[in-house]
């Protein structure tokens, strides 16, 4: 029954060590299970019979072992070798032969197989057999000696992983050994690292035993608040640049107690002891056990002022056990209301590294360290953990992408850098990443402000390091203005097009396809253009088309520049007659540029007016974005300064106030409410946003609030022409305090409810 298919096929050679598999491929299949039999059976009986002439030959190798003599030098060595492989294999050609004595001879034996043979030339050899699979050959241990037993035929056993892998076990012990041993190393001090490239790769490798100790720590879960995989700072020379930057500043905090948090490899650590000799520095290192070895030496040192507390310091419940007036007894906690609050606490300073690889999201957070800014955010705005002694700096190495507090543009202006505008006085970047922004604005504002702050820092004799500027500041020096017209878009079709202009005026295309038979009638001789040259006039067209929009755009935007303008002039004009012709220019520019606008599609709608929400917020007074408050240029950093190599931002928070109506039992309720409002659609008007957040609310504020009609305090009379998220500071408390006192506005459940929480009374009502 089985003629027709047995006929026609061919059956390929298995080894023995597939004839299980064989049989289960052909379980389900009733037709082929007797073939499969005798296949297996075959198999079994020619592994047996190579298993027996495999042994023969080894019998006869070994007795001409024997009957050696008992010295054995290179070339008998060689020769014995060579033996074995003439009878396992294919005769080998001479020059190969010579090539590998000569080999032999100038290269040491390390095998310990091969010394012992040699100072035991009657120990017998066996040839490995050629059944022995690659996988196990490489398991085995170079000095295992194989046994000379026939090979039970069958379904393997299964053999457990450490006997099929010892020298993997073993290496695991040594591997375990080391971990466990790092707190034993002696590691230099880390004061001293970093300036020496070999001291600097000795530190790394420590650090790199640390971070796996730590990795490798079982989970527990009141460690679900911990920042596992860290980032540490490795380089002395950054320290020394951000210290130099920053001693000016700093240097009123001088026998300060100083509060680390993360202090990890205590690079930073060490060098900002060292630069402000605090009478108090608390190292909270929850990964104690791991970072030993850098921990040690500076707790051991001399009058040592380190105090280690081995707790979670982004834990809220550890912190507030850190913070009590046994640890710190010079430190007063202020009651709610207390005008100390208000005052920058010069004797405390806190310092964290919140930064992890790879960035994982964590409770809608884009990142543990965003949350562990919000809170530390929210801990201002409620003077909780260490604000409840006064207004207390913090300086914190953050991940790039948990730099949404500092925006550099309109568009990254959402929810977490409203809230740190109204929390902080100022926030500022000490170092930046400076990696390319998803969305840019103009660079002429960015030239500008750039040209201004190093006006400012030349005043000051302030310096940034060699290798340390960012892209804008090359720009600078290019020479470039920023004025430019924007060409194609994405970069590859520009230099594509300045690809094929070249080309094409050096020759190398053909505008026209050269054709080697041309028809004789003139009718049908039409030219054909070449591919290259359709291309070029395809990308001339759309640069010309995206110049010519880019143009529009620019005098949209100028246009609405102009119109601010003028809101501006008119309160600050007398005269009655110049101020009616003020007005009378404001509705016709009003007018045309709203017809404009309305004209435009929804995506070029959009650009336009975020070209004028970029100019609006740059030109606010003060500037909108902390980004355009920067005192300095900030440094950049690199991937090799870090481990792992991931570049870090160093963000400097001072704390700011907020005013007496804050006491009131609503008003962080009211305050998260607006936030949210206004950054729900952050595109909308401001009198779109008013009208959403409840039945007559725009009119109540509008009429409350004059920041948001005064255009001196960066309001505007028409609310249409002003963004929901160019909103300011002093507009938002005033929008609050206009808020709590309206009559009709939404009860607190109400409010809580599409905050998304639940209200909590202390009694029932």
């Amino acid at each position: 029954m089985f003629r027709t298919h047995l006929a026609r096929s061919t059956v390929p050679y298995y080894k023995p060590e597939f004839h299980s598999g064989l049989k289960y491929f052909c379980r389900e299949r009733t037709t082929y299970h007797s073939v499969a039999l005798l296949l297996n059976v075959s198999t079994r009986k020619y592994s047996d019979l190579l298993h027996t002439q495999n042994k023969n030959i080894s019998c006869q190798l070994n007795s001409q072992l024997d009957s050696s003599p008992p010295i054995l030098n290179d070339l008998s060595q060689l020769k014995r070798k060579k033996k074995c492989k003439e009878v396992s294999s294919p005769k080998l050609s001479e020059n190969t032969i010579i090539k590998k004595k000569e080999q032999a001879e100038s290269t040491p034996l390390t095998d310990e197989k091969e010394k012992n043979l040699i100072a035991n030339p009657s120990q017998k050899r066996t040839i490995k057999s050629k059944r022995k699979s690659r996988n196990l050959q490489e398991l085995t241990l170079p000095e295992e000696e194989f046994s000379n037993k026939p090979r039970k035929v069958g379904r393997k056993s299964k053999r457990s992983k450490d006997e099929l892998n010892p020298q993997k076990i073993e290496s695991n012990l040594e591997h375990d050994e080391s971990i466990a041993n790092t707190s034993k190393t002696k590691i230099e001090e880390s004061s001293s690292c970093g300036s020496d490239r070999a001291t600097k790769d000795k530190f790394v490798n420590s650090l790199k035993l640390a971070h796996q100790k730590i990795r490798s720590r079982p989970f527990e879960e009141e460690q679900k608040y911990e920042i596992r995989d860290r980032i540490d700072l490795v380089d002395n020379k950054l320290c020394d640049d951000v210290l130099e930057r920053l001693m000016p500043s700093i240097e009123k905090y001088k026998g300060c107690d100083l509060i680390d948090l993360n202090p990890g490899a205590c690079l930073w650590s060490s060098k900002l002891h060292d630069a402000l000799q605090p009478r108090k520095h608390i190292l909270v290192e929850p990964h104690f056990d791991g970072y030993m070895p850098f921990l040690k030496p500076l707790l051991e040192k001399e009058d040592s002022k380190y105090q280690l507390i081995k707790r979670n310091g982004m834990n809220w419940n550890h912190l507030e056990k850190i913070l009590t007036p046994e640890q710190f007894p010079e430190q007063q906690a202020l009651d709610v209301g207390d005008p100390r609050l208000e005052q920058i606490n010069n004797t405390i300073l806190v310092t964290a590294n919140i930064a992890s690889h790879p960035v994982r999201a964590y409770l809608g957070f884009t990142s543990f360290g965003s949350l562990v800014v919000y809170q530390f955010l929210s801990a201002v705005r409620t003077s909780a953990l260490f604000q409840k002694y006064g207004r207390v700096r913090m300086l914190l190495w953050i991940n790039p992408v948990d730099g949404k507090i500092i925006p550099k543009n309109v568009n990254a202006r959402k929810k977490s850098s409203l809230e740190a505008t109204l929390s902080c006085e100022h926030i500022e970047y000490i170092v930046d990443a400076d990696l390319p922004l998803h969305k840019r604005r103009e660079k002429r504002l960015d030239i500008e402000r750039a040209t201004s702050v190093l006006e400012n820092m030349k005043k000051n004799g302030v310096k940034i390091p060699d290798g340390r500027k960012t892209r804008i500041l090359n720009a600078i020096e290019a020479g470039e203005t920023g004025r430019e017209i924007e060409e194609l878009s994405p970069k590859c079709l520009q230099k594509e097009l300045k690809d094929m202009e070249n080309a094409f005026a050096m020759g190398t295309y053909e505008k026209d396809v050269i054709k080697i038979n041309p028809p004789m009638s003139p009718r049908l001789r039409k030219t054909k253009r070449s591919p290259e040259y359709l291309r070029l006039c395809d990308l001339i067209r759309r640069n010309n088309r995206q110049q010519s929009k880019t143009l529009l755009f620019l005098d949209l935007a100028d246009k609405f520049e102009k119109i601010l303008q003028l809101y501006k002039k008119l309160p600050l004009t007398t005269d009655a007659t110049e101020a009616s012709v003020i007005e009378n220019e404001i509705q016709v520019e009003t007018l045309a540029y709203k017809t404009a606008m309305k004209s435009l599609t929804p995506i070029e709608y959009s650009a336009v007016q975020y070209l004028c929400d970029n100019r609006r917020i740059f030109t606010q007074t003060p500037p909108g974005l902390f980004w355009d408050r920067r005192e300095m240029e900030p440094m950049t950093a690199y991937e090799d300064e870090f481990y792992p190599n991931q570049v870090l931002s160093l963000v400097d928070l001072k704390p700011g106030f907020l005013p007496s109506v804050s006491v009131h039992p609503e008003f962080y309720d009211t305050l998260a409410f607006l936030t949210m409002q206004m950054c729900l659609v952050p595109s909308h008007s401001l009198k779109t946003a008013l009208e959403n957040l409840s039945p007559g609310a725009d009119d109540w504020l509008a009429t409350e609030c004059p920041s948001l009609t005064d255009p001196l305090k960066n309001g505007c009379p028409d609310l249409e022409l002003i963004s929901a998220r160019c909103v300011t500071s002093e507009m938002m408390i005033e929008m609050c305090e206009a808020w709590l006192r309206w009559p009709f506005r939404p009860h607190r459940d109400e409010i809580l409810h599409r905050l998304g929480s639940v209200a909590f009374y202390d009694e029932p009502e």
